[in-house]
């Protein structure tokens, strides 16, 4: 091994590297100067990621090897982009952010050390790596007039749909498999066109995220050198995020570097909500003598209390954050289940002036998008918000139509979505594009992330990209009225022409399907966003975002929304759970189910976003008049929402 080692000296360096963080407790400090392998077990707002992102800065300081680097691996983006703008702050940092040093995301390094090498061997070309396209083109795959005894068969299971869309690639033999359960014998006919389903979209280049980490462990099988080549790269590993890790990842994280590298893994064990992972039980995070740190500087006492009371480890929470509102809880009828949006947006208004919310993050979160179920309103995000269904459908169909769907997003968000939002959709748009004119520059991309890194590979600049990118996310000309909407095909074509097939002519480029959705994907959202909400109250006009819990994970907000859902399988609504226990009456929630278990595992994680404002919605019919007048006594506020 070839790591850097830290010592006390080194913490006088914080100063100046980071002059806005305080590191001067125990447990920080502990964490920022261990040497060898160890884990961290970090409450929400601990300032975990800015923890890690001062160690990096020191490292980073001390670094001797030109051809050794740091690997820094996060499951969010949030997360990563949080460490590179620490790092690209000071000269030092800056020396990380390049070769021979990583990061990145798991997914983004497994891809390009280990599957996309492999895919490429295999002579497979890779258009995306999507699970909702998969989904949509397997589906429709499935209509294929070769397919009636396969359609027989499914038409015959309960989760026929399920087993045909989250079809994947399991270990290193490409064994089939499916998330939404178990198929039919391989030898079947059933079971021979399902396979076949498989290969056509992997021959097509379309591939879900699971079947990546399956060519990772075929490379890793016939190429063992490969472990040698990437532990000697990467002699100091660093994971954030690990609770989110599958044991699917974890083995190849293991086999790469345990025992070889250096690696500190960062995480909190409650904010685990992945439910998919049959191999959940083989996972080691945190491992036995880990680190914590359980003080946050995210919110007070009393957002503190009511987090620590559903988090399934029953570890500390210490809040040292701001603690002068009240959090609330909504009780809605079930034919109100649509004002409950609205009403959280006139609270907000009420608590906090024009100048506390400029700048800051409001956000409404359920964990459900849709679920069947016949039980009462409250199951999923359509419920509150009918609109969110035009964004579900048009994204999982992958169709032209989502390249205006985004261009209403990003035209609509200007003053709710943040600048990283924004410049993510934008750059959305252009990849969608450049799909439907089969432009070679995106042969290779799969993430809209790594567009300007190809763009500026294959041509040597991406001034032009990121100009367009630029005028989209901070200008409001390009796109927000009718007449530049028109106009959008031409602009567009100005600004990537030089990216486009040689072959292809601006009348070609306008006419392109893509171009042709504008009066579909728009009808509709005039007056209602699929993902926001703006309102007016009390003279003043509020925006906020709408969405799953898991997509605002790692966000920090001034005012969180926790709207109830149905968890399906578990046939139990997630706060109807929770609220026994944040009203401190029931301490039994690791007798729950495993499914249970992940409902308050996402609670936890929504719950613990604010630093001012804590709300939760539920069915009035679903609280106890004892968890009313717990919740009372414990500084909550109640409000019937009609």
């Amino acid at each position: 091994m070839s790591a850097v080692l830290l010592d006390l000296s080194d913490l006088a360096l914080l100063s100046r590297l980071t002059p806005d963080l305080d590191f001067s407790d125990a447990e920080r400090q502990a964490a920022i100067l261990e040497n060898a392998s160890r884990d961290f077990n970090a409450v929400p707002g601990s300032g975990k990621t800015s923890l890690l992102a001062a160690k990096l800065l020191l490292l980073a300081h001390k670094w001797p090897h030109a051809r050794k680097g740091i690997c820094v691996l996060s499951h969010t983006n949030v997360a990563r982009e949080e460490i590179v703008r620490r790092l690209a702050g000071t000269e030092e940092g800056a020396r990380l952010l390049v070769y021979p040093h990583f990061i990145g995301t798991i997914h983004g390094f497994v891809n390009q050390f280990l599957a996309l090498p492999a895919l490429r061997a295999l002579d497979l070309p890779v258009d995306v790596i999507d699970d909702d396209v998969f989904s949509a083109r397997a589906l429709a795959q499935l209509q294929g007039r070769q397919y009636y005894t396969l359609r027989a068969w499914l038409a015959r299971q309960a989760n026929g749909d399920s087993l045909v869309s989250q079809l994947f690639f399991k270990g290193p033999d490409l064994t089939l498999a499916s998330d939404g359960g178990v198929l039919p014998s391989a030898d079947s006919t059933s079971g021979k066109q399902l396979a076949e389903i498989k290969v056509r979209l992997a021959k097509a280049g379309i591939f879900r995220h699971r079947d990546m980490f399956a060519f990772a462990l075929a490379a890793l099988d016939s190429h063992p050198d490969l472990l040698d080549v990437i532990h000697r790269r990467f002699p100091s590993v660093f994971v954030d995020e690990m609770q989110d890790t599958s044991w699917e990842q974890e083995d190849i994280l293991n086999r790469l570097f345990d025992g070889k590298s250096i690696m500190q893994r960062f995480g909190d064990v409650d904010q685990k909500i992945i439910l998919n992972d049959n191999d959940a039980a083989n996972v080691t995070f945190p491992r036995p003598g880990h680190g914590s740190v359980s003080t946050s500087k995210r919110f007070g006492p009393r957002i503190a209390a009511a987090v620590a009371n559903v988090r399934m480890s029953n570890l500390a929470v210490q809040g040292e954050g701001p603690d002068d509102i009240s959090p609330v809880l909504l009780l809605y009828k079930t034919e109100d289940v649509g004002k409950v949006i609205h009403h959280f947006g006139k609270l907000v208004v009420d608590l906090f002036d024009t100048n506390a919310v400029h700048g800051k993050v409001v956000r409404a979160m359920c964990t459900r998008k849709t679920v069947d179920g016949t039980v009462d309103a409250g199951r999923h995000l359509i419920d509150y918000w009918p609109s969110y269904a035009q964004f579900k459908q048009a994204a999982a169909a992958a169709d032209d139509s989502g390249f205006w769907l985004l261009v209403d997003q990003v035209s609509t968000q200007l003053s709710t979505a943040t600048l990283s939002e924004r410049a993510g959709n934008a750059r959305k748009i252009v990849l969608f594009v450049l799909r439907a004119a089969n432009a070679a520059v995106v042969s290779n991309v799969r993430d809209a992330r790594a567009l300007p890194r190809a763009v500026a590979e294959l041509h040597g600049s991406a001034v032009s990209l990121q100009a367009l990118i630029h005028e989209m996310v901070l200008g409001t000309a390009l796109i927000n009225t009718p007449e530049a909407r028109q106009e959008l095909p031409w602009v567009l074509h100005q600004h990537l022409r030089h990216l486009l097939p040689d072959s292809m002519t601006l009348a070609e480029f306008v006419a392109m399907n893509l171009f042709k959705q504008h009066a579909v994907a728009t009808s509709t959202s005039t007056t209602e966003s699929p993902t926001s909400c703006a309102m007016i109250h009390s003279g003043r006009e509020l925006n906020f975002i709408l969405g799953t819990v898991a997509s605002m994970k790692g966000e920090t907000h001034l005012a969180s929304l926790v709207l109830e859902s149905y968890g399906g399988k578990s046939r139990r609504f997630d706060l109807a759970l929770a609220l026994p226990a944040i009203a401190g009456l029931s301490k039994g929630l690791n007798k729950l189910s495993v499914l249970q278990q992940g409902q308050m595992r996402n609670v936890y994680v929504a719950m613990s976003r604010p630093t001012h404002f804590l709300c939760l919605a539920a069915n009035a019919v679903r609280v106890s008049e004892e968890t009313r007048t717990a919740l009372v006594a414990k500084g909550w506020r109640l409000e019937d929402v009609s």
